[in-house]
């Protein structure tokens, strides 16, 4: 059975992004600027690039959107010029068209003529408590006294296992550690 999805539920963005504007070959919102290069099959809708829109597609000098099960997808791509991985520049958009997207699916590729990187905000990582580390520091003697309490049970339980070997094996250590002298007769 299919289950019904209203046009709300396809909202994926959880946090709008800039508001967009389409009119011949421009997307335009209030600080950015995209002209459309590629339209194939008539794949650019502006909802549905609003929706899936990111502020770090910024970054990149193009933007290619693909549909692929009815989901758009947004990747971004350099020029050749930029020293990047070679998978990220361009020129290779064919091969990703090729390898990555449903043959003959509608695309569209929006060229960014002022790419800016995004910027980095500070994360505040909380600092650990210290009664965590005393927690560890007790479970680690724990555990280190219960492994020492199976080993000795371990080497007790294989000494009355096996039994002692003959002393031949002790007199070639004896024989081993000795230490022998030359001396010169005396005439």
């Amino acid at each position: 059975m299919r289950k019904d999805i209203t046009p709300d539920m396809l909202n994926y963005n959880k946090f709008p992004g800039p508001e967009f504007v389409y009119f011949d070959n421009q997307v335009r919102s209030e600080d950015i600027e995209l002209e459309l290069v590629d339209n194939y099959k008539e794949g650019f809708k502006l909802e549905n690039f609003q929706q899936r829109f990111s502020r770090i597609l910024l970054k990149y000098d193009y933007i290619l959107g693909d549909w692929s099960s009815d989901e758009l997808r947004l990747r971004g791509f350099y020029k050749d010029e930029r020293v990047v991985k070679t998978d990220s520049k361009i020129s290779r958009l064919d091969d990703y068209l090729k390898e990555y997207c449903n043959f003959g699916c509608a695309y569209f590729l929006l060229e960014n003529p002022e790419p800016k990187e995004p910027k980095q905000e500070e994360e505040d990582r909380p600092r650990r408590k210290r009664d965590n580390r005393k927690r560890r520091s007790r479970q680690k003697s724990k555990q280190d006294f219960k492994r020492r309490e199976q080993d000795n049970s371990y080497r007790q339980s294989n000494q009355k296992r096996h039994k002692p070997r003959p002393d031949s094996r002790r007199r070639d250590d004896r024989d081993q550690n000795q230490h022998f002298t030359i001396r010169k007769k005396g005439n």
